[in-house]
């Protein structure tokens, strides 16, 4: 069946996300945002520390361009911080009925550390959109689009894949037959890392939220979430890409540095659960990086796995 909206925005891809280009941040790499950030997620990796050595933590990459809110209007915008650009695909979908906005995965990768002073710059570009997709959420398009963010000289400094799952709330059509099972997973194998168990509250999710500069409202207004679909006010996927980094470098330490995180989110980390963090790291390989697995569940099914490549100190 034909599909014109799929068809104009396979027309956008490889163009920029929208027309305002690159992004800059609005303030240099500061300690009073990594400190928000280091107290929000309680990761007190000596790294973070204020001293003439401090580094922001690394999955901070995407907080540094996200646009100054203006919060009236932030409920009817999706979340969007400010005027929208209507030529951008993602209003272009939110026009044609896809309103619900649920980030889905994402890959970070980290040239080096970004430190005080720097000046953060960022441009998107539209990377691909799927067909038309049928989930217990409803239907939609996945959206990806490639971030690379760059230093006051254009150095890369990092790059970010992201995709979100752009739908109209509502009940999927009726299923056809029985639905198949989903292969399990085979156990990683390498050494078992400490397990990491997180009370998920609404101040969490709130002050996750915050330290990210994620204003979107499905991360702290209960009504419009459960409009969207949710049970709750849930996560963000900058915050639990945050405890991810957390949960690595506690047991690596502070000496290691991160090099890549992968995330798949799944079900949603809502008030009243407990988030539970296990993974396996594989022995170094002859360059001395290694590569972790982790998931995290909780009451609901599995919220995220994820994917974290280190390097170790030479």
């Amino acid at each position: 069946m034909a599909d014109a909206l799929f068809d104009e925005l396979q027309g956008r891809v490889g163009r920029p996300l929208d027309s305002r280009g690159v992004v800059r941040a609005p303030d240099p790499v500061n300690a009073a945002m990594i400190r928000h950030w280091v107290d929000a997620l309680d990761d007190r990796n000596p790294a973070y520390d204020d001293g003439p050595e401090q580094v922001a933590p690394p999955a901070m990459l995407q907080t540094w361009t996200m646009g100054r809110p203006t919060i009236a209007g932030i409920r009817e915008r999706g979340g969007a911080p400010g005027e929208i650009d209507r030529d951008s695909p993602l209003p272009i979908l939110a026009d044609a009925g896809y309103t619900g906005t649920l980030a889905t995965n994402t890959v970070l990768r980290f040239d080096r550390y970004l430190r005080l002073g720097d000046v953060v710059s960022s441009d998107a570009v539209l990377a691909s959109v799927s067909e038309q997709k049928h989930t217990g959420l409803g239907k939609g398009y996945f959206v990806t689009w490639s971030n690379r963010y760059t230093d006051a000289v254009g150095e890369t400094v990092g790059t970010q894949d992201f995709t979100v799952f752009k739908f109209a709330p509502g009940p999927p059509p009726e299923q056809i037959g029985p639905r198949s099972p989903r292969p399990v997973a085979a156990e990683p194998e390498g050494e078992e890392l400490p397990p990491f168990d997180l009370e998920v509250t609404a101040t969490v999710i709130v002050a996750g939220a915050l330290a990210t500069r994620d204003f979107m409202p499905v991360h702290h207004d209960r009504d419009y979430a459960q409009a969207q679909g949710a049970p709750d006010v849930f996560m963000n996927i900058l915050t639990s890409n945050g405890y991810v980094s957390r949960y690595v470098t506690d047991w690596a330490g502070a000496d290691v540095r991160l090099m890549q995180i992968t995330t798949r989110l799944g079900g949603p980390a809502v008030p009243g659960t407990r988030l539970r963090f296990r993974g396996r790291a594989r022995a170094a390989d002859a360059q001395g990086r290694v590569e972790v697995a982790l998931r995290a569940d909780n009451d609901l099914g599995n919220h995220l796995t994820a994917t974290v490549l280190l390097q170790q100190p030479r």
